[in-house]
């Protein structure tokens, strides 16, 4: 998978939890639930993403 594709899944992943983000402000303690969920699974993601562009910049300083 590329950085670019990568990215586009987090950002789609987030802009999903919009509408629970909207209702854990509102009280909803399921919806914050949900949030928070989003938020951690959003967390790995977006660390697997660094590991993906270190990589990537890793082996185009070795093909140099």
């Amino acid at each position: 998978m590329s950085v670019l594709d990568k990215l586009k899944e987090i950002i789609a992943s987030l802009e999903e939890g919009i509408v629970d983000a909207g209702k854990s402000d509102k009280g909803n303690a399921s919806a914050g639930v949900r949030t928070r969920k989003k938020a951690q699974s959003c967390i790995v993601a977006l660390k697997e993403l660094r590991k993906l562009v270190s990589e990537a910049k890793k082996e185009r300083q070795a093909d140099k």
